[in-house]
């Protein structure tokens, strides 16, 4: 190790299997030494004015990683420490543990209580959709319920996603965007209450409902396009491309009334539609003015919480004296491990500051709701023992490979280093397409597909934590778990 004039700290230290920048390098290229490093050529500098309270913690812990791996510490056997400003295995840590740098000059928005508390409404509006499914104690629910149900859904979510991406770029604290907000809550009650297999009876109170809720979003966005200071052509697009896209669904909303009433054909599907095509058409003008990927996150965390809220109220069938205790701790255990899985790619993989229009990122959640939604009611009718089993297990098997297919694919938002991989992502797909067939076979047997079942998504979990782990035991500094 050798110090520069400008008081730099600079060291060649030679680790098998890795190039002098941390690249990976072939087993011909390296030879393993006898001595490979010493802990005081692992150790960081924790003080100086270029280290901030927050890197100088990461640094201390860097260090006691470093004494807990190599034994009894240096310093204690009298041996001075020397400090590495460019430790080769702290600089790997960190581009490990490194997410993308926050934009400079950029004040990241936070999550507002109006948002946590509009969020509940859409809870409210799950919760009534799954309402619809009470009636069948006996039977399999028929194709149509199951279309209305994820039609219903679709049209929930959509409301939800443009509302989050408005307020993500253009929402304020300000009494327009408050009164905004309260009206499309009170509309959505409209929505819900029209929210069951005879929603077509209902059809003008729900689509009114729907139609002022994309009116409202309209005129935002055309309040802010002809109000707001300092907005650049980038941003005047995007508003514009939002009023003719909500304008355009509004008026086929609007035209599908009179028709369902004169013909009984029901025409809003095709407005939902549009809408979701025409919000991916407009991708390259969000891809030039990125969103605060920090507040999406949240807002996306948020509502998938929100919704295994639900899931935990459906198992409540499983806890009842006539169920066999297997039933119930199974079913908890599939709950948590769902849940596990998400979280442990909230916090590890996730990139909190990934540069990127979050259209992509709003879809996958979409359709990931959809499919937590829908494992709710899989094992609301697992618990109903007159129910055909081998249909309701097969949904449980469709919810599942949904779910985890939107967990892996959230994957394009993560840190560079904290990806599983091709080869690690191919095993995953393996083992969820292993837990189908296995299903096929064993899922006429309740208790066996539910067995199967909650090994299936511990598996995967673990997996994840052992890839993960990967990245940082294999260097000596600690894991997920410690």
């Amino acid at each position: 190790m050798e110090q520069k004039s400008n008081g730099e700290f600079t060291e060649e230290v030679d680790i098998p299997g890795l190039d002098y920048d941390g690249s990976p390098k072939s087993k011909e290229e390296y030879s393993v030494k006898p001595k490979l490093v010493q802990k005081m050529e692992m150790h960081v500098r924790t003080r100086g004015e270029d280290i901030d309270e927050e890197e100088h913690k990461k640094r201390e812990y860097f260090n006691k990683i470093v004494d807990e791996a190599t034994g009894a510490s240096q310093v204690e056997q009298g041996t001075p420490v020397k400090e590495a400003e460019g430790s080769i295995l702290y600089r790997i840590w960190s581009r490990v543990n490194k997410e993308s740098p926050k934009p400079k000059d950029h004040v990241e928005k936070k999550v507002e209580y109006i948002e946590l508390f509009y969020d509940l409404i859409f809870v409210y509006s799950l919760r009534t959709i799954n309402a619809m499914f009470h009636e069948y104690e006996e039977t399999f629910p028929p194709v149509d319920t199951i279309m209305t149900f994820i039609f219903l859904t679709a049209v929930v979510m959509q409301v939800w996603m443009f509302t989050t991406m408005f307020f993500n770029r253009y929402g304020r604290k300000s009494l327009r965007d408050y009164i905004s907000i309260l009206l499309n809550m009170y509309m959505l009650y409209y929505m819900a209450s029209c929210s069951n297999s005879h929603w077509a009876d209902q059809y003008i109170r729900y689509h009114s409902a729907w139609g002022m809720i994309m009116a409202n979003l309209a005129y935002r966005s055309w309040d802010k396009l002809r109000f707001a200071p300092r907005l650049d052509e980038i941003d005047k697009e995007i508003l514009r491309n939002n009023i003719t896209i909500l304008s355009f669904e509004f008026a086929i909303i609007t035209i599908s009334v009179p028709v369902q009433y004169f013909t009984g054909i029901i025409i809003s599907p095709v407005a939902l539609i549009v809408g979701y095509l025409g919000k991916l058409k407009e991708h390259s003008a969000y891809a030039q003015r990125p969103c605060d990927f920090p507040h999406f996150a949240e807002r996306n965390l948020l509502l998938v919480i929100l919704t295994f809220g639900e899931m935990i109220i459906g198992i409540g069938g499983y806890f009842t004296s006539e169920t066999h205790i297997l039933f119930n701790v199974l079913s908890f255990l599939v709950v948590i491990g769902m849940f596990l899985s998400y979280g442990f790619f909230y916090d590890n993989v996730l990139d909190h500051h990934k540069k990127t229009s979050g259209l992509g990122f709003l879809v996958i959640h979409v359709i990931m709701i959809l499919a937590i939604n829908s494992t709710t009611i899989a094992l609301e009718l697992l618990a109903r023992p007159l129910v055909p089993i081998f249909p309701k297990t097969m949904w449980m098997v469709i919810t599942m490979f949904i779910y985890y297919l939107c967990l892996l694919m959230t994957e394009k938002y993560g840190k560079t280093h904290g990806k599983l991989g091709y080869k690690s992502m191919g095993k995953i797909f393996v083992i969820m397409v292993g837990y189908t067939v296995l299903m096929l076979f064993a899922g006429h047997n309740q208790l066996i597909g539910a067995i199967v079942t909650v090994g299936f998504i511990y598996l995967i979990f673990f997996m994840f934590l052992q890839r993960h782990n990967v990245h940082l035991k294999e260097m000596k500094v600690g894991g997920y778990i410690e």
